[in-house]
């Protein structure tokens, strides 16, 4: 079956880049596939962070059918599966999510960064603290994605004011997702999110990962610019948001 799976996955990597990384051995405890009858679509509960994330792809009516309903999803599903997605859930809330793909990397100077590990977990989450009141800090970070990913970072002053890093990594699938970016507010627009995030990338690069795409939601377009500048491309746009069964 996982064959079967990594092949659907394959046909739009940078769609499928989260769900090609749950392929790795370590996630794989945590996924719940089910294919459609022709095997022709699928849908994945992933069940690491309490409400199981649904992502689908292909012929996602069927494969939804055939598969056991969870009370509630966290949804990651392309707005033409919304319709088919609704007959078995309701969608509670929804946000639109543009996902971009690397297509040729513009080095820029990395300078002023520095890798960061697992003993910088207690900085990195009083960073995204920062972006508490407004919504903006990164929606999914795990002190487990420092110690199994790459994540750089900026200090000034003496303290880390801007990070980037990655949500997975798997060198088998050759896949990874930039994320958990973020720059503190009063050091914006210095170009630190493009510094941070240049020298992930150019770190992943490195290790031969051929597909690396990242999230930002649609709206916002200075983000968008930022990505764009290091040779991101938007590849397809998605939606994130909570449903429950009906």
């Amino acid at each position: 079956m996982i064959e079967r799976v990594r092949e659907i996955l394959n046909r739009d990597r940078p769609w499928a880049v989260y769900a090609l990384g749950d392929l790795a051995p370590a996630r794989r405890e945590h996924c719940r596939w089910h294919l459609s009858p022709k095997q022709d679509g699928l849908v994945l509960f992933y069940q690491e962070f309490g409400t199981p994330v649904l992502f689908a792809m292909g012929n996602v009516e069927e494969a939804l059918a055939g598969a056991p309903r969870a009370e509630k999803v966290y949804l990651q599903i392309r707005p033409e599966a919304a319709a088919v997605v609704e007959r078995f859930y309701r969608i509670e809330r929804r946000k639109r999510v543009a996902r971009m793909r690397l297509e040729s990397f513009h080095g820029r100077d990395s300078g002023g960064v520095e890798r960061l590990g697992v003993e910088d977990v207690d900085e990195l989450r009083a960073l995204y603290a920062d972006g508490e009141a407004d919504g903006e800090s990164p929606d999914f970070f795990f002190d487990t994605m420092v110690e199994e990913g790459t994540f750089f970072g900026a200090r000034r002053e003496g303290r880390l004011v801007a990070a980037a890093g990655t949500h997975l990594t798997s060198v088998e699938e050759s896949v990874a997702a930039v994320g958990n970016v973020y720059t503190h507010r009063d050091w914006r627009r210095r170009g630190l999110a493009r510094v941070t995030t240049g020298a992930v990338v150019e770190d992943l690069l490195r290790r031969g990962i051929r597909t690396i795409a990242l999230n930002v939601y649609a709206s916002n377009a200075a983000a968008m610019r930022v990505y764009g500048k290091l040779g991101f491309v938007p590849h397809c746009e998605y939606y994130e948001g909570l449903a429950v069964r009906i």
